[in-house]
């Protein structure tokens, strides 16, 4: 009996552990296939979910940016729905709110920034429309537009500035169709319509950085340039002007000639870096800038490429955010990639009863 007995607990313990062994197979090419196909049927579906709430806020935002009274009146719906209606709370609660904050929320300060930032979000949902192998050099001239119309606001908009300052995706706008998520994939792109350095940095400068077309990475150069001497100009402040000659400019022109040495204008870059150093003989970079001009001019040093400089920029954003810790915002390696190549150029909980503050 017993040699019977342990025969049929083998045979048993044999099929019990057939479908284990089957596990530990390897997936076969047409197991393999299939699940690709779901994955991209999942990934399609996805995409399709996401353009349409996309469209939608596209042409929210549209009609709402038409002028500040309309930009105004969204931002209350807007943030009714978030504070509010998604909270359970009572009318009389928002009634009360919006009564406390009238002057500033109704002011036209307010206002014209709420238009600005939907107008940026609108270029910034379009944006997440393009694939991400594809340029998005069709939006820069209405996005240089956006920053020219921030610009002329500026000087008038008072407290309101924060606005065009913070990060739009984080908005009150964004919040109700759950922006945020959404666009984790959108790459090179800005976070606000007056991250001036941001958005040359990571989506104009990277289109023009190439010998074939240093006549608009020029252009693009003077444009930004301009429009860092206008918003410091919109501080009115004679200490931050004399800042911004002093330091800020030099580092500006410096970058910008770096830029044409590596498409190949050696002549007027080099040319206008001596007159740069000749110029700023205090700054605090000069012993950097001359042993590095030094270098051009003796032939000891050539400039590095658009594409080697992008890559080291790359490995020192790597190596910041490493060092940062684990506490950094969720798109901090886009944002440090942008800065440590900008540096590389220059050489050196909202309560339900207050206006945000983060927004």
């Amino acid at each position: 009996m017993k040699p019977i007995k342990l025969f049929t607990l083998g045979v048993s313990l044999i099929f019990i552990s057939s479908p284990l062994l089957a596990q530990d197979q390897p997936l076969t090419p047409t197991e393999k296939a299939q699940m690709l196909k779901t994955v991209k049927n999942i990934k399609g579906n996805v995409k399709k979910g996401r353009f349409g709430v996309h469209s939608s806020a596209i042409s929210a935002f549209r009609a709402a940016s038409s002028s500040p009274i309309s930009a105004y009146e969204f931002y209350l719906k807007c943030y009714k729905e978030i504070n509010f209606t998604r909270k359970g709370a009572k009318e009389s609660e928002y009634r009360d709110w919006k009564s406390k904050n009238k002057d500033y929320l109704s002011s036209r300060e307010h206002a014209t920034a709420r238009k600005l930032q939907l107008q940026f979000l609108v270029l910034t949902l379009r944006a997440a429309q393009i694939p991400e192998d594809k340029s998005k050099e069709s939006l820069v001239p209405e996005l240089t537009t956006l920053m020219d119309n921030c610009l002329s606001a500026y000087p008038y908009l008072g407290k309101s500035k924060r606005i065009l300052s913070s990060g739009a995706t984080g908005s009150t706008f964004a919040e109700v169709y759950d922006l945020q998520s959404t666009l984790g994939a959108l790459r090179k792109w800005p976070r606000a319509p007056m991250d001036i350095s941001g958005i040359y940095e990571s989506t104009i400068f990277p289109i023009y950085r190439k010998p074939e077309r240093v006549k608009e990475l020029t252009a693009a150069w003077d444009k930004r340039i301009s429009q860092e001497i206008a918003l410091v100009a919109a501080a009115d402040s004679s200490e931050a002007e004399a800042d911004f000659t002093n330091k800020t400019l030099p580092k500006l022109k410096w970058a910008k000639y770096l830029d044409l040495l590596r498409a190949g204008k050696t002549r007027v870059a080099l040319t206008a870096m001596v007159t740069l150093v000749k110029s700023n003989p205090e700054h605090q970079q000069i012993d950097a800038w001359l042993e590095e001009l030094e270098g051009y001019l003796s032939g000891e040093v050539t400039p590095s490429s658009f594409e080697d400089a992008a890559k080291e920029a790359e490995a020192l954003a790597a190596r910041k955010k490493q060092n940062a810790g684990t506490n950094s915002p969720a798109n901090s390696n886009a944002n440090a990639a942008q800065k440590a190549l900008e540096g590389l150029n220059l050489g050196g909980r909202r309560g339900n009863r207050e206006i945000p503050k983060d927004v």
